[in-house]
C-alpha cells in the first residue's frame, strides 16, 4: 500500500511538472498574440494578423500536428518491442519532408488568393511562409520528445518556444519595429532556438539507423489520414468563425474591426483549449502502454480525471469573472464587444476540458474513425449555426455556435463511451 501511494505521488509530481512547464509555455504562446493586440495600432490590423495566423495554423494543423498522435502511439509500441523508435521516426521524418512539399506546392500558386483573403500584401505572404516553417520545426521537435517518452523535455521545448516568442515581441516593440512581418518572423526565430538547444539532448541511439518500413508507413499513414480529417475539423472549429465573419464582412453585416475584436476573444479561447490538450499529450503514452489494464484505466478516469477537471473549472471560472475588467484595463476599449464573446467561449472551454480525457483512450484504441467523424459533425454544426446566428446577433453568434457545437461533441463522445467503450475497457 505504501509503495502504491509512493508511486501515485511520483506520478502526480511528474504530471505537475509536465503540466506546469507545458502550460507555462502554452500560456506564453497565448499571451504573445494578446501583447500584439495591445501594441498594434488598430483592431483592423489585428484582424489581418489573425487571418495570416489562420493560414499558418491551417497548414501546420493539417500537415504537422495531425501526425502527432500516430507517431506517439506507434513509437511507444515499437519501443516496447525493440527499445528503439527508429522505424517510426523514419516514417515521421518522411511525413515532415512531405509536409513542406505540399505547403509550398499550394501556397505559391495560390498566393494571390491568400493575400486577398487576409487583406495583406504579397511581401507579407513571404513572412507567412516563414511562420509556417517555424511552427513546423517546433512541432516536429516536441512530437519527437513525446514519442521518446521524454515529457519534461517536451514541455521545456514548449516553454522555450513560448517564452522566446513573447520576449521577441517585446523586443520588437521596444525597438519600434513591431509590424505584421516582424511578428510573423518571430515564430521562425523562436523555433530555431528550440532546435539548437534540443539537438544537444536528443538520444540519437533510439532514432538510428533509418529504416523505412513499408507496413509501418502504411499503418501510420492510414492513422494519420483519419487524424488529418479530424484535425482539420478541429482547426475549423477554432478558426472557422473567421470564414463566416469574412463572408458577412463582405456583405456589410460585420466590420473588419468587429472581426479583430472577435479574434481577440477567440485567441484566449484557443489558448485555453491548447492548455487543455496537455492532458492528452501527457497521458497518451501511458494509456497506450496500459490500455488493456482496466485497473489503471479506472484510476485514470475515476481518480485523476475529477481532480484535474475541478482544478481547470476553477481556473476557467476565475477568467470568466475577471474577463471584462482585464480586457478593459489592458486594451482600453479598442476591442469593443470582445468581453461578451470571451465569456461565451469560456463555456465552450469547460466542455472541451470535460471531453479531452477521452482523447488518449480513443487514440490508444485507434478509434480514429469515430473521433474524426465526431469532429466533422461538430464542425458542420458550428459553421451552420454561425451562418444562422451571425446575421441575427453579430459576432457573438459565432461564439454561441462554437458553444453549441462543443456541447454536441460532448454528447456524442460521452454516449459512445458509455455504450461501447466501457465494455471494451472492462470498466
Amino acid at each position: 500500500m505504501l509503495g502504491r501511494i509512493g508511486e501515485d505521488l511520483k506520478q502526480g509530481k511528474t504530471l505537475l511538472q509536465f503540466g506546469f512547464l507545458n502550460g507555462l509555455g502554452q500560456a506564453f504562446g497565448m499571451i504573445a498574440p494578446l501583447v500584439v493586440a495591445k501594441f498594434f495600432a488598430s483592431a483592423e490590423l489585428y484582424a489581418s494578423y489573425s487571418y495570416a495566423k489562420m493560414i499558418v495554423f491551417f497548414f501546420s494543423t493539417l500537415l504537422i500536428a495531425a501526425s502527432q498522435a500516430p507517431f506517439i502511439v506507434f513509437a511507444n509500441q515499437e519501443k516496447a518491442e525493440t527499445g528503439k523508435i527508429n522505424k517510426a521516426f523514419s516514417v515521421q521524418l518522411s511525413f515532415f519532408v512531405l509536409s513542406f512539399l505540399i505547403f509550398f506546392g499550394i501556397t505559391l500558386p495560390f498566393n494571390k488568393h491568400l493575400v486577398d483573403f487576409a487583406k495583406i500584401d504579397p511581401v507579407d505572404s513571404f513572412f507567412v511562409m516563414l511562420a509556417f516553417v517555424g511552427l513546423a520545426l517546433k512541432s516536429f521537435i516536441c512530437n519527437l520528445f513525446m514519442a521518446m517518452g521524454q515529457r519534461i523535455r517536451n514541455s521545456l521545448a514548449e516553454l522555450i518556444f513560448g517564452a522566446t516568442t513573447l520576449l521577441l515581441v517585446f523586443v520588437l516593440y521596444w525597438t519600434a519595429v513591431l509590424n505584421l512581418r516582424t511578428v510573423l518572423a518571430v515564430y521562425l526565430a523562436a523555433a530555431l532556438i528550440v532546435v539548437v538547444l534540443s539537438v544537444k539532448v536528443i538520444d540519437f541511439n533510439q532514432l538510428l539507423p533509418f529504416g523505412l518500413d513499408r507496413r509501418l508507413f502504411k499503418d501510420m499513414l492510414n492513422f494519420t489520414k483519419w487524424v488529418v480529417l479530424g484535425a482539420t475539423a478541429v482547426y475549423f472549429i477554432h478558426w472557422g468563425h473567421n470564414i463566416v465573419l469574412r463572408l458577412f464582412e463582405s456583405l456589410g453585416v460585420v466590420s473588419w474591426a468587429d472581426i479583430g475584436s472577435c479574434n481577440l476573444a477567440y485567441q484566449i479561447f484557443k489558448g485555453l483549449a491548447t492548455l487543455t490538450f496537455v492532458v492528452n499529450a501527457y497521458f497518451l503514452p501511458f494509456i497506450s502502454q496500459h490500455i488493456e489494464d482496466s485497473s489503471k484505466i479506472r484510476v485514470y478516469l475515476y481518480n485523476k480525471r475529477p481532480k484535474i477537471f475541478l482544478l481547470g473549472l476553477v481556473f476557467i471560472g476565475t477568467i470568466f469573472v475577471a474577463a471584462p475588467y482585464f480586457l478593459g484595463l489592458i486594451f482600453a476599449g479598442r476591442y469593443e464587444g470582445s468581453a461578451v464573446v470571451l465569456r461565451t467561449l469560456l463555456i465552450a472551454n469547460v466542455l472541451v476540458l470535460w471531453v479531452i480525457f477521452y482523447a488518449p483512450i480513443l487514440n490508444a484504441l485507434k478509434k480514429y474513425r469515430f473521433t474524426q467523424t465526431s469532429s466533422v459533425i461538430q464542425l458542420l454544426l458550428s459553421v451552420l449555426l454561425a451562418l444562422l446566428l451571425v446575421p441575427v446577433i453579430g459576432m457573438v453568434g459565432a461564439a454561441v455556435a462554437t458553444v453549441l457545437a462543443c456541447f454536441c461533441q460532448v454528447v456524442i463522445i460521452e454516449t459512445y463511451f458509455r455504450v461501447k467503450l466501457k465494455k471494451v475497457l472492462k470498466l
